[in-house]
């Protein structure tokens, strides 16, 4: 699987697209199951399931209801409401060994989310606001977005926020345009509470869709290991290693555990967990514990020439299941190899959705 690049501090991302549908292709690049299909039809197991350059996908909330919120340490709460469905497009590469490379993806006009925003003390940006999609956003896997057009909205204000591509066009019910040179001086805004409410909103907006989607391509990283767990059930790996002083109370060396929950060959209804123990990343300078459950599989394959037709976790209509979240992510900091984490560097993800990916 393709690696994507740290491009800002954890809590400030957010382009809720991606997502799980990364983790998703991971499971597919196994050569699929023998899930799916239609009744009777046999598929030769032997060849590799063909995926194809594009797929559709959709985000739905969890059908038990429990919404995807970050706590972002000792500051505030974000819970994404997804409205409906939350549309996108998604391009990659495969390789002869079939390894999916991704490529690039798309936001589709008309996706909206309402995040509530619930400061630990009161603050200018709590209260609940809708994030719409005006004009597809569209993004190079592993880079800011390069263009695309999406609004915030509260019951006084609406932000008109436009990727251009010289940097961030911000419009407020209609009057002069402010702009931001860069994706980091946007971002900013968050934390400067000197700026006007609207501003740090819609940065806000955006930061929080970053955070998903950087955060949902680490787990893909892991799900690389999902070809094997159904060989040797379950898959324990090292993670790295403090080069000196880890942070108070944390161990050197934690490590990450892939357990598949289901048996004989994986099948649609299986669920898998992974479990991280501490688990410090250097590359994003982050420690992860807690766990993420992939429930309720579900893969389609196209018998007519072995391609793969849809995939996913739970369903979009009121199905159980889905990509649920359990974990605390902590940003390390380090001062000559001792290792801190700062209360305001913590986030805890609790919720989760529903996914799927279906051909175009």
């Amino acid at each position: 699987m393709s690696r994507l690049q740290n491009y800002a501090r954890p809590w400030r991302v957010l382009w809720l697209i991606p997502v799980a549908a990364f983790a998703v292709l991971s499971i597919v690049a196994t050569g699929g199951s023998g899930g799916g299909g239609d009744d009777g039809v046999v598929i030769d197991d032997d060849l590799p399931v063909v995926i194809l350059p594009n797929y559709n996908f959709f985000l739905a909330n969890l059908s038990t209801e429990e919404l995807l919120t970050a706590a972002v340490g000792n500051l505030f709460t974000v819970s994404v409401d997804i409205d409906g469905l939350f549309p996108g497009n998604l391009d990659l590469n495969t390789d002869a060994n079939n390894n999916v490379t991704f490529v690039s993806y798309r936001i589709r006009q008309s996706a909206r989310v309402d995040l509530t925003v619930a400061g630990f003390e009161p603050s200018a940006l709590d209260g609940t606001f809708a994030v719409i999609v005006t004009e597809d956003i569209s993004a190079i896997a592993g880079d800011e977005p390069s263009s695309g057009t999406f609004e915030v909205r509260t019951p006084t204000e609406t932000v008109v926020v436009s990727i251009l591509a010289n940097g961030i066009q911000l419009v407020l019910n209609g009057g002069a345009p402010v702009v931001y040179n860069t994706w980091e001086e946007f971002s900013d805004l968050i934390e400067d509470d000197t700026q006007e409410s609207w501003q740090r909103r819609a940065a806000l907006a955006a930061g929080v869709l970053e955070f998903l989607t950087e955060q949902f391509f680490d787990v893909a990283d892991a799900l690389d290991t999902l070809e094997l767990v159904t060989l040797n059930n379950p898959i324990v790996e090292a993670c790295d290693l403090f080069p000196g002083t880890p942070p108070a109370g944390l161990l050197g060396q934690g490590d990450l555990t892939v357990t598949w929950l289901g048996s004989g060959e994986l099948s649609d209804g299986d669920d898998f967990d992974w479990s991280f123990n501490q688990c410090w990343s250097a590359d994003d300078a982050e420690v992860i514990d807690g766990t993420i459950t992939l429930e309720n599989y579900t893969e389609t394959i196209d018998f007519n020439n072995n391609s793969l037709f849809e995939i996913g976790f739970g369903g979009l209509s009121g199905q159980p299941g889905g990509v649920i979240y359990d974990i605390t992510l902590s940003e390390t900091q380090e001062d000559n190899t001792v290792f801190t984490i700062l209360p305001e560097d913590i986030i805890t993800l609790t919720g989760g959705f529903a996914l799927i990916i279906q051909v175009p």
